[in-house]
This record gives structure tokens, C-alpha cells and sequence, in this order.
């Protein structure tokens, strides 16, 4: 047992996410065969103190690895591994996951869906994170990949990411980002067009002469420029910086609030159309400390997850996006390509523009 635990510092060291590394590594053991089917865990106290977590967290890691039949808990006894035939039934997919994104509700309500789904039809599943960082070593991933995989489920890829894999010989699914190269596999995109159509209309029914799309530096939003255009009205963007020494949400909420306290309100347009929630909040709240009122003053549509969004006296114009539904339409497609026949085209994700008390109808 303590070989196991000298192995995992070994392991661990310049890791970017303590809960998936200790997650990826029990894996890797049992896979290897250095833990065998009936053979005892440390006890969820000498695993916290090893990993560096907290007892919570270490729970969830051993939550997971159950859910994913890898291990099972016993009275008196503790964790132990289970017989592999058990932990694998028709085949196994892997959802990698950028770092950045490891904690976004978004990502973790497709996860969810996607591991719903697929278990009803008898397929492990596993996350795990990597960094989109081009110098860093994909090392839990190459973990995964280690054992027999089906298919393998990207989020916001990178080039460098896709040519690893590439490299490795992995059958892939893009979700989001930029479109794959051809031949890398099939590509799921997020478009938000005919939401931007809706509130482009509803711009001009409204007399709105111009908006201010508002986006955090360095994030990939989406566009309603061409729509805007096309009505005749004026569009411009508007980047925040970021104060990534307070945490990614934080350090974008604070920075935003920061940015709108001191935007002088001659500058102001007819509407700001934030595309990103957490902007959206920092300068929701910037707004409120100023006594500028929404939408007398100043409309607001942003973009926003279904059931949560910022937080506000009234209820949000936006472009809504259903990550449950996401994810079930994302198994189904995995499904079809684990299937045998003709595949169909991938699923185009769409959010849908809902009216609210920030911008009226």
C-alpha cells in the first residue's frame, strides 16, 4: 500500500488538476494490473494527505470511481478494486476537458448528460482534463488512452491537441472550438445564428441604434455583427481584460465591474450584449453601485446557461443555452458513431434568445 502511494507523489508532480490526476492514476494502477480485482484502496484519509485535497474531495474521487464501476465500498473493509468484465460492458468513452474549463457549469452539465445517457446503453465513461498550454505533456490523457478506448469526446480543442491525438491514434468527436482539420473526425459546432437573427429584430422593432458586444480577452464568442449590419445598426466590441491572479470567474467578474464603474455613460449604447454571464454580472453590479438603470438607461441581453445566470433584480434578455439537452444530443451522436451503418451529420447546438425584463419586448 505504500508503494502505491509513493508512486502516486512520484506521478503527480507538475499536475494541473489534483482530483482528475488521483482519478487517472487509481485507473492506471488497476489497469496495469498493480491493483487486482478484490485488492484494497487507501483509506480516503491517506489518499487526501497524499493528494493534497481535502477529505470532500477525495470522496468525490472515490464517488466517481464507483459510479464508473472501477472500485466498489464495503463495511469495515474500505475501497476495493472490482473485476475488470464488471467495470466494462459494450465499450468506453473519454470526455477530455481544457483545464480552464474543468470547473464550468456548462462543460459539467454536458458531462453529466452525456454519462446518463450513455451508462443507460452500457458505456463507461470517464473525464479527464488536460492543458490547452502547447509546452505542457498531456500525461493524464495519454493515462486514459492507455486503456481500451472507443471513442474519445473533445471539448474547445487546440490544433496541438488534435495532432496529439492524431499521433495516438484516437477516434475523436470535436465539440465546439475551431473546426477540426479534415480527416480529424467529426465536429459538433455551437452556433448561435438564428438567435442572433431573433435579437437583431428585435433591435429594430425596439429603434435600438446601436450595441456594444462585450466579451472577456482572449474568449471565442460568438458574433451577431452580420445580422446587426443588415438592420441598419451600428455594432461595436468592447474586450475586458482579464485579472487571472484572482481565478478565472472572479478575476472576469471583478475586472468587468472595475471596467463599467469608470465607463463614462455618454459612451454608452442603446444595448450591451455581453457574451459572457460572468462579464454580464461585474457589469450588472457596476451598474447597480452607479444608479444606472436597466433597461430605462441602458438595455442588457447577455448569454446564459438555463437555470443560472447572473444574478439580478430582474429577469435577463439572452441567448439561452441548454447544456442537459446538449449533452444528450451529443451521446446520441456518440452513440451513432459507435453504432455500424451510415452516420448521420453531427447535431448543430443552438441557443435560444429569450425575452426578459432587461430588454424588453
Amino acid at each position: 500500500m505504500n508503494g502505491f502511494l509513493e508512486r502516486f507523489k512520484y506521478a503527480a508532480e507538475g499536475a494541473v488538476a489534483r482530483e482528475d490526476e488521483l482519478c487517472a492514476f487509481i485507473k492506471a494502477e488497476i489497469s496495469s494490473g498493480r491493483l487486482r480485482a478484490g485488492d484494497p484502496l487507501p483509506t480516503m484519509k491517506e489518499l487526501s494527505a497524499a493528494a493534497g485535497l481535502t477529505f470532500r474531495q477525495a470522496r468525490g474521487v472515490m464517488e466517481r470511481l464507483v459510479k464508473e464501476k472501477f472500485i466498489r465500498t464495503r463495511p469495515r473493509v474500505g475501497a476495493v478494486v472490482l473485476p475488470r468484465d464488471i467495470r466494462m460492458n459494450c465499450g468506453r468513452v473519454v470526455f477530455a476537458i481544457p483545464d480552464v474549463d474543468a470547473s464550468s457549469y456548462h462543460v459539467t452539465q454536458i458531462a453529466d448528460a452525456m454519462r446518463k445517457r450513455l451508462a443507460a446503453e452500457g458505456y463507461a465513461f470517464t473525464t479527464v482534463v488536460f492543458s490547452l498550454d502547447a509546452r505542457r505533456r498531456f500525461t493524464f490523457l495519454k493515462t486514459e488512452l492507455s486503456e481500451p478506448t472507443d471513442l474519445v469526446v473533445v471539448i474547445y480543442s487546440k490544433p496541438h491537441v488534435r495532432a496529439f491525438l492524431r499521433e495516438a491514434g484516437a477516434r475523436c468527436l470535436f465539440l465546439y472550438g475551431d473546426e477540426p482539420e479534415k480527416g480529424s473526425g467529426p465536429w459538433i459546432r455551437f452556433s448561435s445564428d438564428a438567435a442572433s437573427e431573433d435579437f437583431a429584430a428585435h433591435c429594430l422593432r425596439a429603434g435600438v441604434k446601436s450595441v456594444v458586444q462585450v466579451r472577456f480577452d482572449g474568449n471565442e464568442t460568438p458574433d451577431a455583427r452580420k445580422p446587426l449590419v443588415a438592420a441598419g445598426i451600428a455594432t461595436s466590441w468592447m474586450t475586458i481584460p482579464r485579472w487571472d491572479v484572482l481565478g478565472r470567474y472572479e478575476g472576469i467578474t471583478r475586472s468587468a465591474y472595475d471596467v463599467f464603474m469608470e465607463m463614462p455613460r455618454e459612451k454608452f449604447p442603446d444595448v450591451f450584449l455581453f457574451w459572457d454571464d460572468f462579464v454580464a454580472q461585474g457589469a450588472l453590479t457596476a451598474f447597480l453601485k452607479r444608479g444606472v438603470r436597466v433597461p430605462e438607461d441602458v438595455k442588457v441581453a447577455t448569454l446564459s446557461n438555463r437555470g443560472l445566470g447572473p444574478v439580478y433584480a430582474l429577469p435577463l434578455t439572452r441567448f439561452e443555452c441548454d447544456a442537459m439537452a446538449t449533452g444528450e444530443a451529443v451521446a446520441g451522436y456518440v452513440l451513432a458513431m459507435l453504432a455500424k451503418g451510415r452516420l448521420p451529420p453531427p447535431p448543430v447546438v443552438s441557443p435560444q434568445y429569450v425575452f426578459g425584463a432587461t430588454f424588453p419586448y
